[in-house]
This record gives structure tokens, C-alpha cells and sequence, in this order.
């Protein structure tokens, strides 16, 4: 009888498909401006690919429901890594952005022994990100502390704003501190250009002379790849 269960136990090792030695892993980034990177993998049988969300309201379903990670779209940061045991092509996608081409991708496993294609070269990203801004034209700032914009981008960027107030009879002009964000693709951040107790007592008495005041504002964001994109506007300032 144990001499069954070892010719049992021999044939099922048989049976079962070889995993590679040294199995790797592959990475797939879910970025802030919607996009799979790469969204196209092709790995040996028993090796692993895992998800990171980069920025951005994602998650990874594939179509056959076997994976679902997390179960509903979360924001940054996650990792998710799925270890395939079985030959094929695995198509998945991001539940909150289902009609988006870029936000859909494969996992093509192959068997034992499989050589893989060569990686593909890399892709020099050389446009810079588009970048609108709004805000109103009309804005009192000595109640707000500040100057407020809302500044959009087409990509992940990060961005830096900078504004300037020339007082008249004044040697030098005012400066606002610097705001700062992190961008994601496709939606308003609020921004607001502080200026300083000092500032505002400068701009509150040449306000009261009833000076026309205007704040000039540069925005510069850059994307991953170091392009840069530069607007200026201009508001009316107010009490």
C-alpha cells in the first residue's frame, strides 16, 4: 500500500507543468493620467505581475472575474500582485475608467521553456503638458489673504505658480509666496497665492488711494518626462 501512494505521488509530479527557476516579476503602473504603463505584458508560466497606482482613482478587474484588486477603485497608493499558474492571454481593466482604451490591458502567459519577446524601446515623451487656468477676474484681496486660481493639466504634473503686484510709487513690487501642488489629469486644483502681513498692509494702503492694483501670475507645470508648460494671467485686485 505505501508503495501506491509513492508511485501515486510520482505521477502527480510528473503531471504538474515545470515552474521556471527564478521566477521574476513585472510591474504595470496605474498613473494619474489614466493610463496602464505598460498595459501589455507577457511573462512565463508561474511568474507574477504586480499593479502599483502611481495617482489617481483605479483598481485592476480582469475580465473573467477571476482578480478584482481592491474591489472597488481606491485612490493612492496601492499594490496589487498576481502570481499566473496557467497558460494564456488575460485581459483586465480599471472599473472606474471602462471606456478609456488606455486603462485596458493583457497578461499573456506563456509556457515553461517560452523565450519572450524582446522589450519594447522606450517611448521619449517630448510633449509638454497642456495647462489652463481660470479664476475670477475681479478678486478682493484683502479678504482672501491672497490671489485663488484654478489650474487643470491633461497629464500627472506638478506645478508651481508664482504672482507679483506692482504698487504704484512703490520702488518694488509685492510679492505672493509660491503655491505648489501635484496635479492629476483632468481635474481643477484650487491654488491660492498667499501674501504676507507685511504685503497686505502695502496693498491695503494703496488700495485706499484707490490705485488700480493687478496681480500678474505665472504657472509652470511639468510632467514626468521634465517637459514644461508656462501660462500667464492677470487679476484685478480689490479690497
Amino acid at each position: 500500500m505505501w508503495g501506491w501512494r509513492v508511485l501515486a505521488c510520482a505521477a502527480a509530479a510528473v503531471a504538474l507543468p515545470a515552474l521556471p527557476a527564478g521566477a521574476t516579476n513585472q510591474v504595470v503602473t496605474a498613473t494619474g493620467d489614466n493610463k496602464f504603463e505598460p498595459a501589455n505584458v507577457t511573462i512565463i508560466q508561474g511568474e507574477s505581475v504586480t499593479w502599483n497606482n502611481d495617482s489617481g482613482f483605479h483598481n485592476v478587474h480582469f475580465d473573467d472575474n477571476s482578480f478584482d484588486q481592491p474591489p472597488d477603485p481606491q485612490p493612492s497608493p496601492w499594490t496589487v500582485p498576481r502570481t499566473f499558474l496557467t497558460p494564456g492571454t488575460y485581459t483586465y481593466y480599471c472599473e472606474a475608467h471602462l471606456a478609456s482604451d488606455n486603462m485596458r490591458g493583457t497578461v499573456t502567459v506563456l509556457p515553461p521553456g517560452s523565450t519572450l519577446p524582446p522589450p519594447p524601446p522606450p517611448v521619449t515623451d517630448k510633449s509638454a503638458p497642456a495647462l489652463k487656468l481660470s479664476g475670477k477676474s475681479t478678486q478682493h484681496v484683502l479678504r482672501q489673504r491672497g490671489v485663488r486660481l484654478r489650474v487643470r493639466v491633461d497629464e500627472a504634473a506638478s506645478v508651481l505658480a508664482r504672482g507679483r503686484v506692482s504698487v504704484p510709487g512703490a520702488s518694488a513690487t509685492v510679492s505672493a509666496r509660491d503655491a505648489k501642488a501635484k496635479l492629476v489629469a483632468g481635474r481643477d486644483t484650487k491654488l491660492r497665492l498667499k501674501f504676507s502681513s507685511k504685503s497686505l498692509r502695502r496693498l491695503r494702503g494703496a488700495l485706499r488711494k484707490r490705485s488700480v492694483l493687478t496681480a500678474r501670475v505665472t504657472v509652470t507645470a511639468t510632467d514626468k518626462a521634465g517637459n514644461k508648460r508656462t501660462l500667464k494671467s492677470k487679476f484685478a485686485l480689490r479690497r
